[in-house]
């Protein structure tokens, strides 16, 4: 369910009845899409539940403070973060030049730009404390008025190690290592059902074949929307959707979860009981497969259900990423200490700086707040992940597994060849194989009749 989900389920009466949109087989092999109530009591209190959170926050004063200080130009570069990488990048991004080419970039940077409000708040202080300390020193300002600084450091000494233990660099780098690695299991994940799907799929299942091929590419494309604010999911899903199956995961309450399930209901259906688990074979397997083998599972479909739950814990993984943000006292505190360290450094620096302690002031401020701005920018991931290019991986990946299986070539000499159905390369080398057995057993035969 998406954060926009709640806000409706909770203006529509708060226990709104889930409607799952299923997909049963017809005679012919193919699916018809329908519409099914289910009661499902430990999603409803999720719905409940985020239901009621947005609605708490909605009516407390800190979300409605949260909700004017959107920062525009911190929210609008978020998607130019969203790089990928390629052989000549990774040639920019280790030459030696890069130091002199991120220093040239310093004003134009993201991070400058979006630290433009307390870097100014701290060089108006640091200006301030200069200014006066100036006027009291020159006499221009009246004897009473005493002089601004700190004659003793020892608080900035006891405190400064303390600024590499508050800050959320590292937890949150971790939060975005997890959601790449997530995004990456989804693609081996795709391309392994895909792999069995052909593989396994007999030629009468050729329409359920498509359909899992297409639903694969479409889960990706919904998960994406589940977890980022600014997709079309309609948008996205017509890409590899025809217009009734869109329209079906777009009724869906928790539309990665429907694409899972109409995915499951394509492999139990597809005919793959004369498929015997890897047990039959003398195959090594892992703990509990023979008991399912007793139980009358076919290996085949056994392992492609095991894509589908490796595809559910990615889901799983999405959301507990970003629905759990690094705890908030944490990243207050962080904020609250930087900004009161800044504040009282130009009095501890106008003895020994004068006025060079306002530009320090403010270099120390970007260094030091760019590291936490960085760390917060981060925490929430998917926003600044290139989603739509690893989706685009899937797809990609999906379409050419699938022509490959064909064996579809091109017939024009101008379209790029295409590597042959890996069925043929086998049955080729299995044709040569029993060629030269029967040459070796013919030259056998002469031989013993010559002799």
């Amino acid at each position: 369910m998406t954060a926009s989900d709640a806000p409706s389920a909770s203006r529509s009466g708060g226990h709104a009845r889930l409607v799952q949109t299923a997909a049963s087989p017809r005679g012919d092999g193919s699916f018809a899409v329908g519409s099914t109530d289910l009661e499902q009591v430990a999603e409803q209190a999720v719905v409940d539940a985020v239901a009621q959170t947005a609605g708490d926050r909605a009516t407390s004063s800190s979300a409605a403070a949260g909700s004017r200080e959107v920062d525009p130009i911190k929210e609008g570069s978020r998607k130019y973060r969203r790089t990928v990488y390629d052989f000549e990048n990774w040639r920019q991004h280790r030459s030696t030049k890069r130091y002199m080419r991120h220093a040239k970039g310093l004003l134009g940077s993201r991070i400058f730009r979006g630290l433009a409000s307390p870097l100014l708040y701290i060089l108006a202080v640091s200006a301030s404390v200069a200014v006066w300390n100036t006027l009291v020193e020159t006499g221009l300002a009246p004897d009473v008025l005493p002089e601004l600084h700190m004659s003793n450091n020892g608080p900035f000494g006891l405190t400064s190690f303390a600024l590499s233990l508050l800050l959320v660099t590292n937890a949150s780098y971790a939060r975005w290592l997890d959601a790449r690695k997530a995004w990456g299991m989804l693609v081996n994940r795709s391309r392994d059902i895909t792999r069995q799907a052909l593989t396994c799929f007999p030629a009468a299942d050729r329409p359920l074949l498509d359909m899992l091929c297409r639903w694969t590419a479409a889960y990706s494309r919904a998960l994406m929307c589940h977890v980022r604010e600014d997709s079309d999911l309609e948008a996205e899903l017509r890409k590899v959707l025809p217009a009734h199956e869109v329209e079906a995961v777009v009724l869906a309450k928790h539309r990665p979860n429907y694409c899972l399930q109409v995915m499951s209901e394509i492999v139990h259906s597809a005919h793959l009981s004369a498929l015997p688990l890897p047990v039959a074979r003398g195959a090594v397997v892992a703990s509990g497969a023979p008991a399912l083998a007793a139980a009358g599972w076919e290996g085949t479909r056994y392992r492609m259900d095991e894509n589908l739950t490796a595809m559910e814990d990615i889901l799983g993984a999405c959301e507990r990423i970003l629905r759990a943000p690094i705890p908030l006292s944490y990243t207050r505190h962080t904020s609250r200490f930087m900004m009161i360290w800044l504040t009282l450094l130009p009095f501890s620096l106008w003895d020994n700086c004068g006025w060079a302690s306002v530009p320090l002031c403010g270099i120390i401020a970007f260094l030091l707040l760019g590291i936490e701005e960085i760390g917060v920018s981060i925490e929430e991931p998917f926003s600044i992940l290139p989603l739509e290019v690893i989706c685009d991986i899937i797809e990609a990946n999906v379409r050419e597994l699938r022509s490959i299986h064909a064996g579809s070539h091109a017939e024009d000499g101008s379209q790029p060849r295409r590597a042959p159905a890996a069925r043929d390369l086998v049955g080729r080398a299995v044709a040569e194989a029993e060629q030269e057995e029967a040459a070796a057993a013919a030259g056998t035969v002469a031989a013993a009749a010559g002799a």
